[in-house]
């Protein structure tokens, strides 16, 4: 079957010919277009990610156009007057050209294109369909995938990704297109002539960057601390300038960007994986800040939605943080910064976030709301207070993705670089660094140590590989983990006893309040396992933890 496809592939006027030169130069490496061919890309509840190529299995601009034909027609089935979409890209390859068929796609179908004229970050783009109160929005992204990776995230008219019951009738639109032929396209000149494509200008920059600064708690810090230095980078992403200009309009004086960073560049040519939660990330950052002597070296993701942090500890060196540590940090930071607690106080994290966060929220005396993994539960359930019920301080993941405020409903690594430099220059102003604040939090409420560790399984035997494991974990379930037994399985398949959406997520808890989670990857082939424990001091953590991985490897 996919042998046929790849022959219509090369044969169909349809398709131009450097992607027809690129699938003959497979020809007769059957592995290689069996990958290409054997089912499509999957556009899932977060969109869709692949390989930059050639073929059904890669992302490419025809299956661009098929995604964004199925979400024109998702889009219509509301009916109005008029309906728009806005689209940003970020720096990797074939970025632009993608947000540019998406939007001659969405103009061939009548809905007006809002479209940035340079890469923009993500979460701009979620604040960016609010503001413009348009019916959805489209990120050309991979977030921080490997190079060869490109993606496509969709969201809707509150700026937030798409929750199940809607993500499924969206992929039941997309699905719905079996024929790529009969995708309706337009020239640019011909939809700016009739309204349906428009150039965003730098109005929407200023509005972001301004409501970004209105998120800040204690503002006067930043120019109170001059000689306080902070190494940057935005890994060749979109980050550079909304993260240097909030900093500067803040009057922050301590920045040092890494130049060789701050250029946009779709091979991430200065980092192995332009990822911050891997420390590696930050090899050169930490070269900046050990010749400047900074105080912290902070990182952001391509689309600029995650934040990975290093600190400077007393003895000179530098420690990487977690994303639990930084949001417990910055949920600590947050609540101690109110006089007076806004009514009914909520924090919200994910069933896979340590335990660490609830604490902390329930110490200032906030609800602490536990939702599925993606950040689209997160602002669900922003979304459901907006009748003044409850009082969104802050929501965030493990994994790097912190938000702040409701303008925006994703994560957002902008905002949250400026509060986590905020809440440094706060234990500064204090006489104490971020580690010491960390220590603090650690002996008033318990140490917790936490850990992930991914399998990465690619192609056809891979994906069949971690389905096979899952399927062994839920089938025979552990009793022990690390000598500890087991209190609870939370199989989140059964939704009516989670009360969580239905995902394919299995969690252990132990008898000690320990847990393990076990995930595939909604986005990478991955799958992908989650470590938390608690206990008295750092070494009974730390050793908790390693027993619990030994003892769950082990059985891989």
């Amino acid at each position: 079957m996919y042998k046929k496809v790849y022959e219509e592939w090369l044969t169909s006027p349809y398709y131009d010919e450097e992607t027809k030169a690129e699938l003959r130069a497979i020809d007769g490496d059957e592995k290689e277009i069996e990958d290409r061919f054997f089912q499509p890309l999957e556009f899932g509840t977060a969109g869709m990610r692949g390989v930059i190529g050639a073929g059904i299995n890669r992302i490419n601009k025809y299956i661009v156009r098929k995604a964004t034909q199925g979400f024109a027609n998702y889009i219509k089935t509301t009916e109005k007057a008029s309906y728009s979409i806005v689209i940003a890209y970020d720096s990797r390859y074939k970025s632009k050209e993608f947000a540019k068929e998406a939007a001659l796609v969405m103009a061939a179908n009548g809905i007006k294109a809002y479209i940035f004229t340079d890469l923009r970050t993500t979460p701009e783009l979620s604040f960016s369909v609010r503001r413009l109160k348009a019916d959805g929005g489209i990120m050309i992204t991979a977030s921080h995938n490997p190079p060869e990776y490109n993606g496509y995230k969709v969201y809707g008219e509150d700026g937030c990704q798409l929750v199940p019951h809607l993500a499924d009738q969206l992929v039941h639109a997309v699905e719905g297109i079996t024929d790529l032929n009969k995708i309706q396209l337009i020239e640019e000149n011909q939809a700016m002539d009739q309204g349906l494509f428009e150039w965003i200008d730098e109005d929407l920059d200023k509005a972001y960057i301004d409501m970004v600064k209105t998120m800040s708690r204690r503002p006067a810090l930043f120019a109170k601390y001059p000689e306080y230095k902070v190494v940057y980078s935005p890994l060749h992403g979109t980050g550079g300038m909304a993260v240097t200009r909030t900093l500067d309009e803040l009057g922050f004086k301590g920045l040092i960007p890494v130049k060789e960073q701050m250029v946009p560049d779709h091979n991430f040519t200065t980092v192995p994986m332009p990822n911050p939660e891997d420390v590696k990330a930050f090899s050169l950052g930490l070269k900046y800040a050990e010749e400047s002597g900074a105080e912290l070296a902070i990182a952001t993701d391509p689309d600029c939605d995650r934040v990975g942090l290093v600190v400077k500890a007393k003895d000179g060196s530098y420690v990487p943080l977690n994303g639990n540590q930084i949001g417990a940090l910055l949920t600590n930071y947050l609540l101690a910064s109110y006089d007076s607690l806004p009514k009914n106080p909520v924090v919200i994290s994910t069933i896979v976030t340590s335990g660490l966060a609830r604490a902390v929220a329930e110490h200032y005396g906030a609800e602490y709301e536990e939702t599925l993994t993606g950040f689209k539960f997160i602002g669900e359930k922003i979304r459901q207070f907006e009748d003044g019920s409850k009082s969104f301080i802050i929501g965030f993941e493990e994994s790097y993705g912190y938000l702040a405020g409701t303008e925006v409903r994703d994560k957002d690594a902008v905002s949250a670089s400026m509060l986590v430099i905020e809440m440094a220059l706060h234990y500064k102003e204090q006489g104490k660094t971020v580690l010491e604040g960390l220590e603090e939090i650690y002996e008033k409420l318990g140490y917790y140590k936490e850990d992930l560790h991914a399998l990465t399984l690619k192609g056809v035997e891979g994906m069949e590989e971690i389905q096979r494991i899952i399927k062994s974990f839920r089938s025979e379930p552990l009793k022990q983990i690390g000598g500890k037994n087991v209190k609870q399985i939370m199989d989140c398949l059964d939704s009516e006893k989670t009360g969580l959406p239905k995902s394919n997520v299995l969690k252990y808890i132990l008898e000690d309040g320990s847990w393990v989670a076990v995930r595939p990857s909604g986005t990478e082939p991955k799958l992908k396992f989650y470590f938390s424990v608690k206990a008295s001091s750092a070494e009974g953590a730390q050793l908790g933890l390693e027993e619990l991985k030994a003892d769950i490897l082990s059985k891989l």
